[in-house]
Protein backbone atom coordinates (compact mmCIF):
# COMPACT_ATOMS: atom_id res chain seq x y z
CA UNK A 1 0.00 0.00 0.00
CA UNK A 2 1.11 3.58 -0.93
CA UNK A 3 1.66 6.35 2.19
CA UNK A 4 -1.76 7.94 1.03
CA UNK A 5 -3.59 4.67 1.52
CA UNK A 6 -2.43 3.60 4.58
CA UNK A 7 -3.49 7.52 5.79
CA UNK A 8 -7.04 7.03 4.25
CA UNK A 9 -6.81 4.14 6.27
CA UNK A 10 -6.33 5.32 9.30
CA UNK A 11 -8.71 8.33 9.24
CA UNK A 12 -5.81 10.82 8.17
CA UNK A 13 -7.06 13.72 5.82
CA UNK A 14 -5.10 15.18 2.98
CA UNK A 15 -2.29 14.07 0.53
CA UNK A 16 1.66 12.83 1.72
CA UNK A 17 3.38 15.11 0.42
CA UNK A 18 7.20 13.69 0.57
CA UNK A 19 8.99 16.17 -1.43
CA UNK A 20 6.90 18.77 0.48
CA UNK A 21 8.08 17.67 3.97
CA UNK A 22 11.45 17.27 2.11
CA UNK A 23 11.60 20.87 1.70
CA UNK A 24 10.24 21.90 4.91
CA UNK A 25 12.78 20.16 6.86
CA UNK A 26 15.45 21.94 4.60
CA UNK A 27 13.67 25.47 5.02
CA UNK A 28 13.71 24.63 8.80
CA UNK A 29 17.54 23.10 9.35
CA UNK A 30 19.41 24.17 6.72
CA UNK A 31 21.63 27.41 6.62
CA UNK A 32 22.92 28.72 3.54
CA UNK A 33 25.30 30.69 5.03
CA UNK A 34 27.41 27.71 6.67
CA UNK A 35 26.21 25.23 3.76
CA UNK A 36 25.57 22.67 7.31
CA UNK A 37 22.38 21.47 9.06
CA UNK A 38 22.05 23.27 12.24
CA UNK A 39 20.39 21.21 15.51
CA UNK A 40 17.45 23.56 15.64
CA UNK A 41 14.77 25.67 14.18
CA UNK A 42 16.55 28.64 15.92
CA UNK A 43 19.85 27.29 16.46
CA UNK A 44 23.26 28.29 14.36
CA UNK A 45 25.12 25.37 16.17
CA UNK A 46 25.84 22.87 13.55
CA UNK A 47 26.04 18.73 15.11
CA UNK A 48 27.60 15.99 13.34
CA UNK A 49 24.30 13.97 13.90
CA UNK A 50 22.32 17.04 12.11
CA UNK A 51 24.09 17.05 9.45
CA UNK A 52 24.61 12.89 9.05
CA UNK A 53 20.85 12.59 8.74
CA UNK A 54 20.11 14.78 5.88
CA UNK A 55 23.30 13.20 4.00
CA UNK A 56 21.93 9.97 4.77
CA UNK A 57 18.25 10.59 3.59
CA UNK A 58 19.08 12.69 0.40
CA UNK A 59 18.38 16.32 1.45
CA UNK A 60 21.75 18.22 1.45
CA UNK A 61 21.34 20.50 -1.23
CA UNK A 62 23.82 20.29 -4.11
CA UNK A 63 26.05 22.91 -3.44
CA UNK A 64 26.58 22.03 0.21
CA UNK A 65 27.56 18.32 -0.25
CA UNK A 66 31.28 18.98 -0.33
CA UNK A 67 30.80 21.21 3.06
CA UNK A 68 28.27 18.53 4.95
CA UNK A 69 31.66 16.18 3.71
CA UNK A 70 34.08 18.22 5.23
CA UNK A 71 32.17 18.05 8.28
CA UNK A 72 31.99 14.87 8.44
CA UNK A 73 35.78 14.10 7.60
CA UNK A 74 36.41 16.63 10.40
CA UNK A 75 34.23 15.53 13.51
CA UNK A 76 34.91 12.05 12.25
CA UNK A 77 33.31 9.34 14.51
CA UNK A 78 32.58 11.60 17.93
CA UNK A 79 29.32 9.77 17.52
CA UNK A 80 27.69 6.46 18.79
CA UNK A 81 27.77 3.20 16.66
CA UNK A 82 23.79 3.49 16.10
CA UNK A 83 24.91 6.79 14.31
CA UNK A 84 28.04 5.40 12.43
CA UNK A 85 25.62 3.28 10.03
CA UNK A 86 23.73 6.34 8.91
CA UNK A 87 27.18 8.41 8.55
CA UNK A 88 28.99 5.17 6.82
CA UNK A 89 26.03 4.82 4.51
CA UNK A 90 25.25 8.56 3.93
CA UNK A 91 29.10 9.52 3.33
CA UNK A 92 28.86 6.72 0.89
CA UNK A 93 25.55 7.38 -1.06
CA UNK A 94 27.43 10.75 -1.46
CA UNK A 95 29.91 9.22 -3.06
CA UNK A 96 32.57 9.71 -0.48
CA UNK A 97 33.64 6.14 -0.66
CA UNK A 98 37.47 6.92 0.63
CA UNK A 99 36.48 8.80 3.80
CA UNK A 100 33.91 6.02 4.82
CA UNK A 101 36.74 3.33 4.17
CA UNK A 102 39.38 5.86 6.03
CA UNK A 103 37.16 6.30 8.93
CA UNK A 104 35.94 2.15 9.37
CA UNK A 105 39.63 1.68 9.48
CA UNK A 106 40.74 4.89 11.72
CA UNK A 107 42.80 4.46 14.43
CA UNK A 108 41.33 6.85 16.62
CA UNK A 109 39.71 6.72 19.87
CA UNK A 110 36.59 7.19 18.02
CA UNK A 111 36.84 3.78 16.11
CA UNK A 112 36.72 -0.21 15.65
CA UNK A 113 40.27 -0.27 15.80
CA UNK A 114 40.10 1.22 19.48
CA UNK A 115 37.54 -1.76 20.16
CA UNK A 116 40.44 -4.01 19.28
CA UNK A 117 42.92 -1.98 21.15
CA UNK A 118 40.67 -2.81 24.28
CA UNK A 119 40.25 -6.32 23.36
CA UNK A 120 36.98 -7.02 21.77
CA UNK A 121 35.94 -10.36 20.33
CA UNK A 122 32.60 -8.80 18.91
CA UNK A 123 31.94 -5.35 18.68
CA UNK A 124 31.10 -3.47 21.88
CA UNK A 125 27.72 -0.73 21.96
CA UNK A 126 30.61 1.87 21.85
CA UNK A 127 33.41 2.54 20.01
CA UNK A 128 34.85 2.22 23.08
CA UNK A 129 34.08 0.28 26.77
CA UNK A 130 34.28 3.31 28.79
CA UNK A 131 32.27 5.87 26.23
CA UNK A 132 29.47 4.94 27.92
CA UNK A 133 28.72 3.82 31.03
CA UNK A 134 26.56 0.50 30.88
CA UNK A 135 28.55 -0.34 27.29
CA UNK A 136 27.42 -3.85 26.31
CA UNK A 137 30.62 -5.77 25.16
CA UNK A 138 28.53 -7.81 22.57
CA UNK A 139 26.21 -5.37 20.57
CA UNK A 140 25.41 -6.55 16.12
CA UNK A 141 24.53 -2.93 15.73
CA UNK A 142 28.14 -2.09 15.96
CA UNK A 143 28.62 -4.13 13.33
CA UNK A 144 27.65 -1.64 10.33
CA UNK A 145 31.11 -1.72 8.73
CA UNK A 146 30.36 -5.08 7.35
CA UNK A 147 27.30 -4.23 5.03
CA UNK A 148 28.93 -0.86 4.32
CA UNK A 149 32.66 -2.75 3.09
CA UNK A 150 30.38 -5.39 0.87
CA UNK A 151 27.38 -3.06 -0.44
CA UNK A 152 29.36 0.43 -0.85
CA UNK A 153 33.07 -0.55 -0.95
CA UNK A 154 33.06 -3.68 -2.90
CA UNK A 155 29.93 -2.82 -4.56
CA UNK A 156 28.13 -6.64 -4.14
CA UNK A 157 24.17 -6.37 -3.66
CA UNK A 158 21.42 -8.52 -4.77
CA UNK A 159 20.19 -7.41 -8.38
CA UNK A 160 16.97 -8.78 -7.53
CA UNK A 161 15.34 -10.43 -4.46
CA UNK A 162 16.52 -13.70 -3.47
CA UNK A 163 19.46 -12.91 -5.19
CA UNK A 164 18.18 -13.82 -8.75
CA UNK A 165 20.77 -11.37 -9.91
CA UNK A 166 23.54 -9.74 -8.35
CA UNK A 167 24.24 -5.86 -8.87
CA UNK A 168 28.44 -4.93 -8.85
CA UNK A 169 29.41 -1.59 -8.84
CA UNK A 170 32.33 -1.56 -6.57
CA UNK A 171 34.40 1.74 -4.96
CA UNK A 172 37.34 0.20 -4.09
CA UNK A 173 39.83 3.07 -2.54
CA UNK A 174 43.47 2.96 -3.76
CA UNK A 175 44.47 2.57 -0.10
CA UNK A 176 42.71 -1.10 0.09
CA UNK A 177 45.28 -2.70 -1.21
CA UNK A 178 44.21 -5.97 -0.71
CA UNK A 179 40.20 -7.15 0.03
CA UNK A 180 38.99 -10.74 -0.31
CA UNK A 181 35.17 -11.03 0.25
CA UNK A 182 33.20 -14.67 0.63
CA UNK A 183 29.83 -15.68 1.48
CA UNK A 184 26.66 -17.74 0.83
CA UNK A 185 23.42 -17.15 -0.80
CA UNK A 186 20.31 -18.75 -1.29
CA UNK A 187 21.75 -19.04 -4.96
CA UNK A 188 24.89 -20.32 -4.35
CA UNK A 189 28.62 -18.70 -2.65
CA UNK A 190 29.94 -15.21 -4.03
CA UNK A 191 33.30 -14.47 -3.67
CA UNK A 192 35.24 -11.09 -4.40
CA UNK A 193 39.39 -10.94 -4.46
CA UNK A 194 40.84 -7.72 -5.00
CA UNK A 195 44.79 -7.14 -5.30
Amino acid sequence: KTVNEIREILGKTGKYDLERIKQAFINAFYRPEKKLFADSTVSSHSALHSNVVPLFYGLVPDDAIDSVINFIREKKLSCGVYMAYFLLKGLARAGAHDLAYNLIVSDDTHSWSNMLKEGATTCFEALGKDQKWNTSLCHPWASCPVPVLIEDIAGIKPGKPGWEEISFDPHIPASLTHLTIEFNTVKGRIKLEHH
